[in-house]
């Protein structure tokens, strides 16, 4: 059996958990980001819409699902 050096296991185990580490930030600020794009997509499409335009309703609703759309936000039922 041949001996194994602890020292490149340390190495290559630390490795693995800082790309995870960054992997796991990366995914958590893309998720945020996506949660602010949805929520901007009702505060500056259907909000502004519906006070400006009230009569345009059907239309408001277009334009916020396409921007929901656009941004990969989940669409509500």
């Amino acid at each position: 059996m041949k001996a194994v050096s602890t020292k490149g296991g340390s190495r290559t185990a630390r490795l693995a958990a800082l790309a995870a580490g960054v992997f796991g930030f990366a995914a958590s600020v893309t998720a945020f980001a996506a949660i602010d794009r949805c929520e901007e997509c009702r505060t500056n499409v259907l909000e502004p819409c519906q006070l400006y335009t009230p009569d345009a309703r059907p239309s408001c609703f277009m334009q916020y699902r396409a921007c929901l759309t656009a941004y990969g936000c989940q669409l509500a039922p």
